[in-house]
């Protein structure tokens, strides 16, 4: 019986596919973290709420981040 699944080896067999694919995931993750910071400053400066929003944005990117990490990874073994 033939098996189902991904054969994953055809996609990490090239080292620059897979630094790009590194390279790709911790990009996302970081600029979703900064736009969350950037965010969480600019209203907690306009709503004089000092750490608050900052901690929420910082948050709220990092789920983001993982999130769409996590769907450029299920892309990439889709391929």
């Amino acid at each position: 019986m033939p098996q189902r699944g991904v054969d994953v080896n055809k996609n990490t067999e090239n080292p620059l596919r897979m630094m790009g694919l590194i390279g790709t995931l911790g990009s996302e993750i970081v600029i979703m973290i900064l736009i969350g910071v950037w965010l969480g400053k600019w209203l907690d400066q306009t709503f004089s709420t000092e750490p608050v929003w900052l901690l929420v944005g910082v948050l709220g990117g990092l789920i983001t981040g993982i999130v769409g990490a996590a769907m450029t990874l299920k892309a990439f073994i889709k391929e």
